[in-house]
């Protein structure tokens, strides 16, 4: 995962700890919503991970990020709290990430799962999480 943070930092602009906060608070709404096996499966495939799950955890304790992640949070609020594109913004904006960054870490991160699970089980988990993922509905 850390190949994955440096790249979005690079991308755009972010700071390390922002990336891996918001890539834990993602990751935790993904195990949300999945089964233990299947999130099981895909932990297995992503090294450092695990890792990335207490930062997110963290990150939503602390719910920082200023005003523009504040302004995140609000906004995943309206969108539906706490499950699909809601809360992909909250758990932005409690990172950190704006509004204006926020489509560009999700597009870079979906890309980067598909990379690593492989279209079957990305597929398979897109399919359980259409508006986390992008999968069908």
């Amino acid at each position: 995962m850390e190949e994955f943070i440096s790249m979005v930092t690079q991308q755009l602009g972010i700071g390390a700890s922002e990336g891996r906060s918001a890539t834990g608070g993602i990751l935790n709404l993904i195990k949300d919503q999945l089964d233990d096996s299947t999130f099981s499966t895909m932990m297995e495939k992503l090294p450092g991970a695990e890792g990335l799950l207490t930062a997110g955890e963290q990150s939503e304790a602390g719910s920082g990020g200023g005003l523009m992640g504040s302004l995140t949070s609000m906004a995943g609020s309206l969108m539906g709290g706490d499950s699909g594109i809601g809360g992909v913004a909250q758990a932005l904006g409690n990172a950190g990430i704006g509004l204006d960054k926020a489509g560009g870490f999700l597009s870079a991160l979906v890309e980067f799962l598909k990379g690593k699970l492989g279209d079957d089980l990305f597929g398979k988990i897109a399919g359980q999480l259409p508006d986390l993922l992008g999968g069908d509905k």
